[in-house]
């Protein structure tokens, strides 16, 4: 594309002879030429003065020595609390500072404890006050419940009702609210109640808990010579209870009877309807 600018012999900036491209002598003329600079007001002696617009700030001053000044420069205040004159700088007024001579005038107008209330137990309780802007809580505790999502629970062994957080239910728990019902309960599982409400909706006449020897069956269906055992996975995987249900099928099969097992997974994953219509179809082969 033409140049639009008239061709010349000399600089266009300084006008010395051309030695780089057609309107500069050098880089630096070029460089220097494609400077502009910005005419600001300075804050601390109203001088106008050139600065490059990148340092361009809120507050702009013509040199160190005018920002020093202007920043260090104080009036006379007046204590509201002692009445006491002081000496305050001027840029502190203007954003509203400079009421007290001392941080032990300031502190008398703060209250010595301002009066909270937990939103968790409704309690009130008492903070500092540079703590009234932080604090929720009037304890880790109430904060840690506020956070959780908290369920309640009847223990199965017990009857007592009992919190438990949502998470501890998703990974099988919440069935006893202690440790000792737990081990004490002697109670039919889970699966074997849900086994019982099936049986029963087919209109299968059932024993429970009859003893084979030194063994128990869970189901026992007489008319059909056959035994139903819930195996639940975290029970029944471990290689002990695995050698005791091999020695009680070998001692069922001995005696005539059938023996069906049922996992937890499958027990859990049906509904009582179709679990009840697997069963009946299973016995009836």
């Amino acid at each position: 594309m033409p140049s639009i600018l008239p061709k010349t012999k000399s600089c266009i900036r300084c006008g010395k002879r051309l030695g780089f491209g057609d309107k500069f002598c050098s880089r630096e003329c070029k460089s220097l030429s494609q400077i502009k600079s910005m005419t600001l007001i300075c804050k601390g002696c109203r001088k106008q003065f050139s600065i490059w617009p990148y340092l361009k700030r809120k507050t702009n001053y013509c040199s160190t020595g005018c920002y020093l000044d202007s920043t260090r420069r104080k009036q006379s205040a007046k204590c509201t609390v002692c009445g006491k004159d002081f000496q305050v700088k001027e840029y502190l007024v203007k954003k509203g500072y400079g009421l007290y001579c001392s941080r032990k005038c300031q502190h008398t107008t703060y209250p010595k404890q301002v009066e909270k209330v937990c939103p968790q137990c409704s309690q009130v309780y008492l903070v500092p006050p540079s703590w009234a802007t932080k604090r929720t809580f009037c304890s880790k505790k109430c904060q840690n419940y506020s956070m959780r999502d908290y369920i309640f629970r009847v223990c199965r062994h017990c009857n007592k009702t009992f919190e438990l957080p949502r998470g501890d239910l998703e990974r099988g728990r919440g069935n006893f609210c202690t440790y000792r019902c737990y081990l004490t309960y002697r109670g039919p599982s889970l699966l074997e109640e849900k086994m019982e409400r099936v049986l029963k909706l087919a209109n299968i006449k059932f024993e429970r808990e009859i003893k084979f020897k030194r063994f128990h069956v869970d189901f026992l269906i007489r008319d059909l010579k056959t035994v139903i055992e819930c195996d639940g996975e975290h029970w029944h995987q471990k290689p002990v209870n695995q050698e005791r249900d091999k020695r009680k099928e070998e001692l069922l099969m001995g005696l005539g009877y059938k023996v069906l097992r049922f996992s937890g997974t499958i027990i859990n994953k049906l509904s009582d309807k179709k679990l009840a219509n697997k069963v009946v179809t299973i016995l009836r082969i």
